[in-house]
């Protein structure tokens, strides 16, 4: 039988911080990628943009780059939002 953890010691706050981390950057990095596409748009010299939203951002993507395309940087991502987990915690 496993022995009780004290869920306030520092290795449980840290691994759980280091988990928090990674899971938000998993869950958020691809709408914060689109995001970061539709705010760095220009337009062509036709004056057209793009893209006209965040789905057709999102699937122009898809497209271009593969579905783990959307992932890119998540390395950074990660070693950026892990410490924030751990001091707001």
């Amino acid at each position: 039988m496993a022995k009780y953890t004290n869920p306030n010691s520092f290795p449980v706050m840290v691994s759980g911080s280091i988990i928090a981390g990674i899971v938000c950057s998993v869950m958020s990095l691809p709408a914060d990628n689109i995001k970061t596409k539709l705010m760095k748009m220009k337009a062509d010299k036709n004056g057209v943009m793009p893209y006209k939203g965040f789905f057709d951002c999102l699937s122009k993507s898809i497209k271009r780059e593969g579905v783990l395309g959307l992932w890119v940087g998540c390395g950074v991502y990660i070693t950026r939002i892990t410490p924030h987990s751990f001091i707001v915690n």
